[in-house]
């Protein structure tokens, strides 16, 4: 009997996230063997098999899924995947890894142009960038009517070269990490207020100590940071459609970089 395979929700906050295969589609697979990795804004995840059985994929390495769409299928021998609907139910579904990686990034979608599900699923579908679409939705997102009118129109939304670019470039495929990054960064821009301020701070003291005790100056910089954050709560909240959000807790990530991309630990 199939099994589905679909992609998990892995956060409060999590509305999609990337397939990259660990197995091909036709393998024979064992229970507990590592099918997929699921890279979702924040986390990491490697998604094992519920069952034995032939792996079966609908989707190509390195889409972005919706959260509860279908990926694939584990099959008996000789058993063909079932014509169904995408969304699934919790009978023989998996949806959730045993193990997982977990590491923070700043990083995807959702954190590219806002945009609503719908829009973002028939995007998807029609194979059109939504960044290239423009938006007539509420508070300046993109919904489906705006995709099909982008689609329609036959503006190409793939191929299109920035004005003033030479005509001898290198083109990169933005995929995994990167994306994410990318996605999420540009999402940040628009969702925030953007401010930077400049001033000199006597740290003489604080370098002679840390070299004593073996840390970064970094570290301090985090603590001071903290420091400030409780000590001004309205510094350490967000703002919703009609209210301010203060948080009781202070939560500060730090930027590390990796050879091919960025992780922010929450500390």
């Amino acid at each position: 009997m199939a099994v589905r395979i679909v992609m998990p929700k892995l956060g409060d906050f999590m509305t999609e996230g990337i397939v990259t295969f660990v197995k091909s589609k036709g393998d024979s697979v064992n229970q507990g063997e590592v099918l997929l990795e699921i890279e979702s804004e924040k986390l990491n995840y490697e998604l094992e098999a519920a069952a034995n059985g032939i792996f079966h994929t609908l989707v190509s390495d390195g889409s972005t899924v919706p959260v509860d769409d279908l990926i694939g299928y584990l099959l008996d021998s000789g058993e063909e995947p079932p014509i169904e609907e995408s969304k699934p139910t919790s009978e023989n579904t998996l949806t959730s890894p045993k193990k997982s990686n977990t590491k923070t990034s700043v990083s995807k979608d959702s954190k590219m142009t806002p945009s609503t599900p719908g829009a973002r699923k028939l995007a998807a579908k029609l194979d059109v960038d939504l960044s290239l679409v423009t938006p007539t939705g509420p508070r300046g997102r993109v919904v489906e009517a705006d995709v099909r009118a982008f689609s329609e129109s036959g503006s190409d939304t793939q191929e299109s070269i920035p004005a003033g670019l030479p005509e001898e470039h290198e083109v990169i495929e933005i995929k995994g990490m990167r994306k994410a990054i990318a996605e999420n960064m540009k999402r940040s821009l628009e969702d925030s207020a953007q401010l930077s301020f400049f001033f000199e701070v006597d740290v003489t003291d604080a370098q002679s100590y840390r070299r004593n005790v073996g840390v970064e100056l970094t570290a301090f910089l985090i603590k001071a940071s903290g420091a400030a954050l409780s000590k001004v709560p309205p510094m350490n909240s967000v703002i919703t459609s009609d209210s301010i959000l203060i948080f009781d807790k202070v939560n500060i990530a730090m930027a590390v970089a990796l050879d091919d991309g960025l992780i922010v630990p929450v500390i």
